[in-house]
C-alpha cells in the first residue's frame, strides 16, 4: 500500500468531494508524476477496475489528464490549485442542499411530530432570543392570533419592535388578529395597527390581566415574557393539535372581547 507525505490530507481532500482511492491516487501522482495505470496498481495494491475508475473521475473533477505514450496510457496530475475550484463547487452545492432543507424542515418537523406524537418545545432568552421568535413569525407567513399587553415592555425590545418587526410584517402582508389588554400604551397600540393587517380589540387588564404575550402562528404557539426588570424568555411549541386548540381557545375569547 502506497504511503507518502500527503497521507495526512487524506481527510481534507474527502471532505472536497474525492473518495478515500481518488484522494490516495491523487496524492500518488503529485509525488510521481506522468505514471502509468499499472504503476498506480502495483504502488496502490488497489484492483485495476478501481484505480481506472478513480483515475476517470478524477479526470472529470479537472485533476488529473492522461495521453496515450506508445500506446499506453500514463496520466498526469494537474495544478492542486485546481483544489480550490473544487472547494468552491462543494461550498456552492452545500448552500443549495442547506436552503432546500431550510424550505423542507417545516414538513418534516410536522411529520416527525405527528409520528412520535410529542411537542418540539424551544427556549429563546434575552432580547435577541425573543427577536428571533418574532422573525419565525414571518418566516411561517402564516396568519398570527396575538393575546398581550403593552405596558413594562422592556424598552430595547419595544424599539426593535415598533422600528423592524411591525415593519417586516406589512412588507410580508402577515395578518395580524390582536387581544390586547387596556394600560399603558394600549391606545397608541390600537391607533398604529390601523395602517392595516391588523385586527384588534381591547379588554380590560383588571378583569383580563395578561402577564405574557401569546402568539398562535401556524403549528405554533409562542409563549413570551418582555416585560422589562424580569428575565426575558420565550418558549415556542410546535404541535398541530395543540395550535389548533389554541386557535380555538382564541376564537372563543375574540367571540366575547369587547371593543
Amino acid at each position: 500500500m502506497v504511503n507518502n507525505i500527503f497521507m495526512d490530507n487524506q481527510q481534507l481532500l474527502q471532505t472536497l468531494g474525492l473518495t478515500d482511492k481518488e484522494s490516495q491516487i491523487y496524492q500518488l501522482l503529485l509525488e510521481t508524476g506522468k505514471t502509468q495505470a499499472g504503476t498506480l496498481i502495483k504502488k496502490t495494491g488497489l484492483k485495476r477496475a478501481t484505480v481506472y475508475k478513480s483515475l476517470y473521475t478524477l479526470e472529470e473533477k479537472g485533476l488529473v489528464k492522461q495521453e496515450d505514450i506508445k500506446k499506453k496510457k500514463h496520466f498526469t496530475p494537474l495544478s492542486p490549485d485546481n483544489l480550490l475550484k473544487l472547494s468552491d463547487e462543494q461550498f456552492e452545492k452545500q448552500e443549495r442542499a442547506r436552503e432546500d432543507l431550510r424550505s423542507m424542515l417545516p414538513q418534516l418537523t410536522s411529520h416527525y411530530i405527528l409520528s412520535v406524537e410529542k411537542p418540539v418545545i424551544t427556549t429563546f432568552e434575552g432580547v435577541e432570543g425573543l427577536k428571533k421568535i418574532y422573525e419565525d413569525t414571518i418566516k411561517t407567513e402564516k396568519p398570527i392570533y396575538a393575546v398581550l399587553q403593552t405596558a413594562e415592555v422592556n424598552e430595547q425590545l419595544l424599539e426593535w419592535l415598533e422600528d423592524k418587526y411591525y415593519t417586516m410584517r406589512l412588507k410580508h402582508k402577515i395578518e395580524a388578529t390582536v387581544i390586547v389588554a387596556t394600560g399603558a400604551w394600549s391606545d397608541t397600540y390600537v391607533d398604529r395597527r390601523k395602517k392595516g393587517f391588523t385586527t384588534v380589540k381591547l379588554v380590560d387588564s383588571k378583569v383580563y390581566p395578561f402577564a405574557q404575550e401569546v402568539n398562535i402562528y401556524g403549528d405554533k404557539i409562542a409563549f413570551i415574557n418582555y416585560k422589562k426588570g424580569e428575565a426575558l424568555i420565550g418558549i415556542v411549541v410546535h404541535h398541530p393539535l395543540i395550535a389548533q386548540t389554541m386557535k380555538a381557545i382564541f376564537d372563543l375569547a375574540w367571540k366575547g372581547a369587547q371593543v
